[in-house]
């Protein structure tokens, strides 16, 4: 069944859970279960990267990418009397840049804030709750599945957009999955033990808002669209910040990329899936230095997807200046390498494919003050695209964030 629910549905949605939410704090902190509750958080963030490439890729150029971020967040047991539960809404604004796109051709995306549309959106808004003591949760509304699936700690230091979510993973879906830009509604189920164990699992609209219109706000819950399917199990303590594996599918069909039925179409099937491993660990302790390093590894079904293979690794070093304890310096590879299944429709289609691409990213992050932080960086990315049409890529970047909360 088609339904699509308009702006304006979503919009008096996000009035009737702010104006809920937005209780005085003392009633607030009346309901929390933890003496220490505050009731209510507010945070505001805007993030801008200017970045030029330098050589190489589709031309030389320079872009300014914007995100603006607002989001309003609740404590345990302090909306609705509810013990354990908690809500959340997040609304953004993205200048679409599209700085790759236009100068660099690469499919990873240097700027993890690059492709959104220039428009207003609601990003997140949904309620969890954690019945009792906590270890189990459930999560239900508009949810960025990244925030919690696919998710290295290590890697968050990085710029690039494969280390968010990784490209197997990323690429997929007929609008991508429930990541930035766009996001769907979401069922999330979680269970924790007090040993650092974990298991979750999310069930989530297959094609998340309107793949023609990248500013629509819809929300399609058409029977078409399938749903996708993700489970992760995984445990952290100690040094060891992250050991997990997780897996995917949609239930939708997809069109494959080589064959063709009777009438000349493109053939449509079941299965597309993958599955991805995360390592992330504490690699050495020093007096106030820290070096921590992850490797993640996954794959997709090749049939369907122009990248069935991606290794991404890094390593970073935190508080090497004894000056400046809270700067962090990282170094980190993303490499994705191309189906076999794709190859074969570029021959087809008159063009030559590569086999990889690969970006090679160093970055410092440098806190200047409680409201400013400043992140130079450099991106060398070796076959945007897969073009073989397209030299080697050099993109420098500076980001900085400003910051504010209550």
């Amino acid at each position: 069944m088609y339904r699509p629910i308009p702006i304006s549905r979503q919009v008096r949605t996000l009035i009737a859970v702010a104006i809920i939410t937005a209780l005085p704090p003392a009633a607030a902190e009346a309901n929390c279960a933890d003496p220490g509750c505050k009731g209510i958080h507010f945070t505001a963030a805007y993030t801008g990267d200017f970045a030029r490439n330098t050589t190489g890729g589709i031309q030389t150029g320079n872009s300014y990418i914007d995100d603006i971020d607002l989001q309003l967040a609740t404590d345990r047991g302090s909306i609705f009397g509810i013990p354990g539960l908690s809500a959340f809404i997040y609304a953004l604004h993205n200048n679409s840049a599209d700085f790759s796109e236009k100068y660099v051709g690469d499919a990873q995306v240097v700027s993890n804030i690059d492709g959104g549309p220039d428009a207003w959106r609601l990003y997140e808004a949904w309620l969890d709750w954690a019945p009792g003591t906590g270890a189990i949760s459930g999560r239900l509304g508009l949810y960025d599945l990244n925030t919690e699936f696919d998710t290295i700690e290590t890697a968050g230091l990085f710029l690039n957009g494969a280390h968010g979510m990784g490209t197997d993973f990323g690429q997929t879906g007929e609008n991508g999955p429930s990541i930035f830009p766009v996001t769907s509604l979401a069922l999330r189920l979680r269970a924790e033990s007090e040993n650092g164990a974990y298991a979750q699992i999310a069930v989530l609209d297959g094609v998340p808002g309107n793949p023609d219109d990248r500013s629509s706000n819809e929300i399609d819950l058409s029977s078409n669209d399938g749903a996708l399917l993700v489970i992760e199990a995984g445990w952290g303590a100690g040094d060891w910040r992250k050991l997990a594996i997780g897996a995917w599918q949609y239930t939708a069909t997809f069109d494959t990329l080589v064959g063709t039925d009777s009438e000349d179409l493109p053939l449509t099937r079941n299965g597309n899936s993958g599955v991805y491993g995360i390592a992330d660990r504490t690699l050495w302790r020093g007096e106030a230095a820290t070096v921590a390093g992850f490797l993640r590894l996954g794959h997709a079904t090749g049939r369907f997807n122009q990248f069935d293979t991606y290794l991404g690794t890094g390593v970073t070093l935190a508080g090497f200046w004894p000056a400046r304890t809270d700067d962090e310096i990282g170094l980190a590879i993303a490499a994705t390498l191309t189906s076999d299944d794709y190859r074969q429709a570029q021959r087809l289609a008159g063009a030559d494919a590569d086999h990889h691409e690969t970006n090679i990213e160093l970055t410092w992050r440098a806190p200047v003050t409680d409201w400013l932080t400043l992140q130079p960086g450099i991106q060398y990315i070796v076959n945007p695209g897969t073009d073989r049409e397209l030299g080697n890529a050099v993109v420098a970047m500076l980001r900085f964030e400003l910051s504010w909360s209550l």
